[in-house]
């Protein structure tokens, strides 16, 4: 499996994120450090977005000093429709780049309220500026609302994982209409490296189920991150797996994760029975609980 169906998620190279994160931004030389070996090993796709903090403006140093390209996928802040093409522009300027592969609508809402965003975003696509345009979503309802609008999608990014499979029914018609499908939170923000007899009550309900996980880890020799990972990796639909790192040594496990592709595809059918309904456990934003 090419390694660069992982498109690295660089959230933390600007801000704290993250339920299991104890260290917080990670620091300017380490990032420079992850993006090298990303590179190397053949990663070609960074995930980055406006509200990242100085994750565009860190990317963009990176690349002005080693004169390395990726295909970067950052998104729109919520503003004003007028101050779009500025901030598009501003994000250009952080990135040091002329044109991004993909820019996706942050937040549906606002898309929503104000539909001529995507105006914007077809004509700087059509100046050459923007390879595809698209959306990062949270509900299926959202991705209704574009199919039966009939919205000209050419990426869309959602969570996707061995708990949360409330998108995978429309990855068949999103490859009919030749979306790209970016998937993110395989590890549920990394709920699913914590131990479960230390969860909040407030994840009752999933507990057991990180349990099975764990015990399926151990009878397989399977490390979790593999199971989570690979999970993504082996549907056929799915173009690029976001994955998030907090160290250089978090992002080697995550690439020595695709040794166990093979193992993991083995026990797929075991795998389909963590699959979780309840959007309060599943989708960090709806967390009430923030740290542990």
């Amino acid at each position: 499996m090419d390694k660069n169906k992982i498109a690295l998620g660089t959230v933390q190279f600007g801000m704290d994120y993250g339920i299991s994160n104890k260290r917080g931004k990670i620091p300017r030389d380490e990032v420079f450090e992850i993006l090298k070996e990303a590179f190397e090993s053949g990663i070609d796709t960074l995930d980055t977005a406006y509200l990242y903090c100085e994750s565009e403006t860190v990317i963009g140093d990176f690349i002005k000093k080693y004169k390395k390209q990726f295909k970067v996928v950052t998104k729109s802040p919520d503003c004003k429709i007028e101050q779009i093409e500025d901030l598009f522009y501003l994000s250009l300027k952080k990135l040091n780049i002329g044109r991004v592969y993909g820019y996706l609508i942050h937040n549906f809402q606002h898309y929503k309220e104000n539909p001529k965003i995507w105006n914007i975003l077809e004509k700087l696509k059509a100046e050459n500026k923007i390879q595809k345009i698209g959306l990062s979503l949270y509900y299926p309802s959202e991705l209704e609302y574009l199919l039966n609008k009939k919205i000209k999608i050419d990426i869309i990014q959602v969570p996707y994982s061995i708990f949360d499979r409330r998108f995978e029914p429309f990855f068949i018609e999103l490859k009919n209409r030749n979306v790209e499908i970016h998937v993110r939170s395989v590890f549920l923000q990394g709920l699913v490296f914590k131990n479960p007899e230390e969860l909040d009550g407030y994840f009752t309900k999933i507990k057991e189920k990180i349990s099975s996980l764990n015990s399926l880890s151990m009878k397989y020799n399977i490390p979790i991150g593999a199971l989570c990972l690979n999970f993504a990796i082996l549907d056929n639909s799915v173009d690029r797996v976001i994955v998030g790192v907090d160290s250089i040594k978090n992002f080697k496990e995550n690439v020595s994760a695709l040794n166990y592709l093979t193992d993991v595809e083995n026990i797929l059918q075991e795998l389909s029975q963590f699959k979780e309904d309840d959007e309060n456990i599943i989708l960090p934003v709806n967390w009430k609980v923030r740290t542990l």
